[in-house]
Protein backbone atom coordinates (compact mmCIF):
# COMPACT_ATOMS: atom_id res chain seq x y z
CA UNK A 1 0.00 0.00 0.00
CA UNK A 2 1.14 3.60 -0.84
CA UNK A 3 1.76 5.51 2.49
CA UNK A 4 -0.85 8.47 2.12
CA UNK A 5 1.81 11.36 1.93
CA UNK A 6 3.29 10.02 -1.37
CA UNK A 7 -0.88 10.17 -2.54
CA UNK A 8 -0.99 13.69 -0.84
CA UNK A 9 2.07 14.85 -2.67
CA UNK A 10 0.81 13.67 -5.81
CA UNK A 11 -1.91 15.84 -6.08
CA UNK A 12 0.13 18.35 -5.13
CA UNK A 13 2.09 18.16 -8.00
CA UNK A 14 -1.17 17.75 -10.38
CA UNK A 15 -2.44 20.50 -9.10
CA UNK A 16 0.62 22.82 -9.22
CA UNK A 17 1.03 21.44 -12.60
CA UNK A 18 -2.26 22.40 -13.42
CA UNK A 19 -2.09 25.46 -12.30
CA UNK A 20 0.94 26.45 -13.91
CA UNK A 21 -0.88 25.49 -17.05
CA UNK A 22 -4.04 27.52 -16.76
CA UNK A 23 -1.46 30.77 -16.17
CA UNK A 24 0.35 30.56 -19.64
CA UNK A 25 -3.12 29.59 -21.17
CA UNK A 26 -4.20 33.28 -19.53
CA UNK A 27 -1.04 34.64 -20.70
CA UNK A 28 -1.30 33.44 -24.40
CA UNK A 29 -2.98 35.49 -26.66
CA UNK A 30 -5.99 33.44 -27.36
CA UNK A 31 -8.09 31.60 -25.27
CA UNK A 32 -9.34 27.96 -25.31
CA UNK A 33 -11.60 27.89 -22.84
CA UNK A 34 -12.55 24.20 -23.04
CA UNK A 35 -9.11 24.15 -21.68
CA UNK A 36 -9.08 26.72 -19.36
CA UNK A 37 -12.18 25.24 -17.83
CA UNK A 38 -10.20 21.78 -17.76
CA UNK A 39 -7.16 22.79 -15.78
CA UNK A 40 -9.48 24.62 -13.35
CA UNK A 41 -11.41 21.27 -12.49
CA UNK A 42 -8.27 19.36 -12.28
CA UNK A 43 -7.08 21.86 -9.72
CA UNK A 44 -10.50 21.83 -7.75
CA UNK A 45 -10.25 18.16 -7.75
CA UNK A 46 -6.72 18.15 -6.29
CA UNK A 47 -8.04 20.24 -3.94
CA UNK A 48 -10.83 18.26 -2.79
CA UNK A 49 -8.23 15.24 -2.27
CA UNK A 50 -5.32 17.27 -0.57
CA UNK A 51 -7.87 18.77 2.07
Amino acid sequence: MIPSIVITIAWVVVGVRSLLKLVNLFNGGTKNWLEVLFHLSVILIALSFIF
